[in-house]
């Protein structure tokens, strides 16, 4: 079956008008973790007739990834999650630009692997310090991006929102980073934005039993896809708006 993407994307011209498709497929999109998270943000992208992408994350697939992760099945399981991932999003669109990087960022390397960092970016990353030397990064840049809060250990998706970091209440991964960037970063106190927007959820989130986390059969708070998902989908929507607006 060829492949022809004004008629793929039909249903994205006629929300975004041409102008918004030929913004949309002359885009270049970074999106930095495929988790829980990031995997659904970045197919969301790639459906949405953005016309290139690169996914950087080091992890493979494990079972446990199972209840939030788009890539993983009984299939994949071992895999790298770029890998497996790219293969899904070049079967959606055969003429995508992909670039997969099986790498995770340190502050050693992280000039030398986003060197060509695109302007638009989307930051999933677990890992608190490190969301802290790559968010700054990518500030001190002048990237149009957007940062995953936490999100696990929450059941209700309508409680997730987008807002300033410095305005972010209620998320505790965000209350961190927002702590390592103005101690380590010297990012402006006292409710300043920060100008560094980030999906968040306020919902209180539901933790293991204490027995079941010290034993091992529990981590200390699941997921639940809905949550994750949805969090992915509402980066995805900045992303696009980003994306079409500075086109006009």
């Amino acid at each position: 079956m060829s492949f022809e993407p004004r008629k793929a994307f039909r249903g994205i011209r006629a929300v975004f008008g041409e102008t918004g498709f030929r913004a949309l497929q002359g885009s270049h999109v970074l999106v930095i973790g495929v988790g829980g998270i990031g995997s659904w943000l970045a197919e969301t992208l790639c459906r949405s007739a953005v016309g290139s992408l690169t996914l950087l994350d080091s992890d493979t697939i494990e079972c446990t990834n199972t209840n939030r992760q788009l890539h993983t099945l009984t299939s994949t399981e071992g895999l790298y999650k770029v890998d497996v991932l790219g293969q899904r999003l070049l079967d959606i669109n055969p003429q995508l630009k992909l670039e997969v990087q099986r790498t995770r960022l340190t502050p050693e390397n992280i000039q030398e692997k986003l060197k060509d960092c695109p302007r638009y970016v989307g930051e999933a990353i677990d890992d608190i310090d490190a969301k802290a030397y790559v968010d700054d990064f990518l500030f001190k840049r002048e990237s149009v991006f957007i940062v995953a809060g936490g999100a696990g250990g929450r059941k209700d998706p309508r409680l997730l929102d987008i807002a300033d970091l410095a305005q972010a209440n209620g998320n505790s991964l965000i209350a961190r980073l927002r702590t390592i960037l103005r101690r380590e970063y010297g990012y402006p106190k006292g409710g300043v934005k920060m100008n560094i927007p980030c999906v968040f959820s306020s919902e209180k989130p539901v933790y293991s039993a204490k027995e079941d986390y010290l034993s091992g059969d529990l981590p200390a708070f699941g997921a639940s896809m809905a949550v994750t998902a949805s969090a992915g989908l509402m980066m995805a929507s900045w992303i696009i708006s980003r994306i079409v607006a500075d086109k006009r």
